[in-house]
């Protein structure tokens, strides 16, 4: 195995559970298995002092949002933006007002927004959600919109 290779099986190896990874290291060649354990003992640490992926998370995605703009503007500052970046923009600061904007685009485009709504994951980290609010904002009513 290749280093690049044995550093990642030491992470993913140090961040299971002591059985499982006794069980998974068992299941390895002795001389691959000897060459992990000193590279998951070094991992660990580091692996216990990185936060919890749900972590990213956890914030709530309404706090530190700028307004969303009155209709008119909104519809402005998304219809600047091609399909795939007005439906991030509407994912990430104005999920509320997804029908508002469909319903004044265009079949076509209103189409293809609405399918690049569906790929999009549901729910955007909340530090995403502000910085694109922010952006939004700015670009519906100038940068002093953005400013809290």
């Amino acid at each position: 195995m290749s280093s690049a290779g044995m550093r990642k099986a030491a992470a993913f190896l140090a961040g299971l559970h002591a059985v499982d990874r006794r069980w998974l290291l068992g299941q390895l060649p002795v001389a691959s298995a000897r060459r992990l354990e000193p590279l998951v003992r070094e991992v660990a640490p580091l692996l216990k002092a990185m936060p919890a992926p749900d972590a990213f998370w956890d914030e709530p995605a309404s706090e530190g949002l700028i307004e969303v703009p009155a209709p008119d503007a909104l519809v402005r500052a998304l219809d600047a933006l091609d399909e795939a970046w007005a439906a991030r923009m509407i994912a990430a600061a104005a999920p509320d007002h997804a029908g508002i904007y469909l319903a004044a685009c265009p079949h076509p485009r209103a189409m293809g927004i609405r399918h690049e709504l569906e790929a999009l994951p549901s729910k955007l980290p909340a530090a995403l959600a502000r910085c694109m609010s922010e952006a939004l904002a700015s670009m519906a009513h100038g940068p002093e919109a953005s400013q809290p």
